[in-house]
């Protein structure tokens, strides 16, 4: 009686979790991990004989399993219950920190010295006539090394910057940020539940780069402060939903006046944040309500600089620093952008021209190859359409005005 019991159970325990995970209700994304979901996969003879359906289809039991969020909780307090340092692909670190955990095998060697090469020859041909910057954000569990667990060997991603610095000619301006992140170690420069930067550390990269370009950066008392949220916990928590202690969202607000145009959409914002987006999930896109192809940002700072910025979200909290040195500000996410960012450049004629990059985003990032030449859809280069042309025409033509 107690086999036939115990068996029954357990079918019955299989029976519930497969009919949720086949029949119940799908969700294309999870907030909670700020991530694509796997759906159920497309069924073929030729899938089901390559394995890709067998690996997706596991990847979909994974992803859609019920009450997911529940037993990943469960397993992370077990865990480190047990005394474990890292779970899940992120480090259990000191005063509540949460820190990225990558190795050798989360990056595709190739693709990365591809990307190296790529970014290196746009760099290079695009300083022959503009004054170029490039810069890599170095990871949380690089610059936070005293906050690592005891024993703890985070992979060295250094050799990326390295390898783009010796080959990029003497006419491109590289800035490292290892360093004066490094002597701020000790301050709150890095989210503690998150993968991002606080807008703290956005200030000290945004002097080091600033000063670097022959420019002078604004003393961050220049800059309103306040704490829009007390209660953010990001991507890096999501990953494993540890109780731990959650972030603040700062603002840090020029008196610089903006304008800002989104991918030439005749719907423009008068400020660089989106207070909308404090009572969502990713407090973090705060910062310029997100990421988009492009966005230009008109200010009325007392310069003559313009800047092209090409940019992962990193660059969204430097944002409110930049506009006191920059008058025109066009920023491109090749996540995004489908034109050509030599000829948007070209069209612009920026001042400064600045490539600002965290590195293992860089490392993992599938559009650099983007660089190379625009897209067949985009053959006029601008990456906007005759009628986002005509609206950034009127935008100048109104900030000609304004200007007098």
């Amino acid at each position: 009686k107690y086999s036939v019991i115990t068996t029954a159970l357990f079918l019955i325990i299989i029976l519930f979790f497969t009919s949720f995970s086949v029949f119940g209700k799908k969700s294309d994304f999870s907030e909670k991990e700020n991530r694509a979901l796997q759906t159920y996969p497309e069924l073929s003879l030729e899938a089901i004989n390559d394995g890709t359906f067998q690996e997706e289809y596991d990847a979909f039991l994974s992803d859609q399993f019920e009450f997911r969020d529940f037993w990943v909780k469960a397993r992370t307090d077990i865990l480190r219950g047990v005394g474990k340092k890292d779970i899940n692909g992120v480090y259990l670190g000191k005063e509540s920190y949460l820190l990225e955990k990558y190795s050798e095998s989360d990056f595709d060697s190739d693709a990365v010295y591809e990307n190296i090469d790529t970014l290196t020859a746009f760099l290079n041909k695009t300083a022959e006539n503009n004054f170029v910057t490039v810069a890599f954000i170095p990871s949380k569990a690089a610059v936070l090394s005293e906050a690592l667990p005891k024993n703890a060997a985070p992979y060295d991603t250094s050799f990326v910057p390295e390898t783009l610095r010796e080959n990029i000619s003497k006419n491109v301006n590289y800035i490292d940020l290892y360093e004066p992140l490094s002597l701020h170690s000790n301050e709150y420069i890095y989210y503690k539940t998150d993968h991002h930067w606080t807008s703290l550390g956005a200030y000290y990269a945004y002097a080091e780069i600033v000063n670097g370009m022959g420019l002078k950066a604004d003393d961050i008392n220049a800059f309103e402060k306040s704490a829009v949220s007390n209660a953010f916990l990001g991507t890096t928590y999501d990953k494993i939903q540890l109780e731990t202690e959650t972030d603040t969202v700062t603002k840090y607000e020029s008196p610089v006046k903006v304008k800002v145009n989104y991918n030439g959409e005749r719907e423009t914002a008068t400020s660089l944040f989106d207070e909308s987006c404090i009572s969502q999930k990713n407090e973090y896109e705060f910062f310029l309500g997100g990421n988009f192809a492009r966005v230009d940002i008109e200010t009325d700072a007392k310069s003559d600089e313009t800047l092209v910025l090409i940019k992962d979200s990193f660059a969204n909290c430097m944002l409110p620093f930049l506009v006191n040195n920059f008058k025109h500000i066009t920023l491109l996410d090749l996540r995004f952008f489908t034109g050509d960012a030599s000829e948007v450049i070209n069209t612009e004629k920026p001042s400064k021209v600045l490539v600002l990059y965290n590195v293992e985003k860089f490392m993992t990032d599938q559009n650099q190859i983007k660089l190379e030449a625009p897209t067949p859809e985009n053959a006029d280069g601008t990456g906007d359409t005759a009628e986002d042309e005509a609206i950034l025409a009127e935008l100048e033509k109104e900030e000609m005005q304004i200007n007098g």
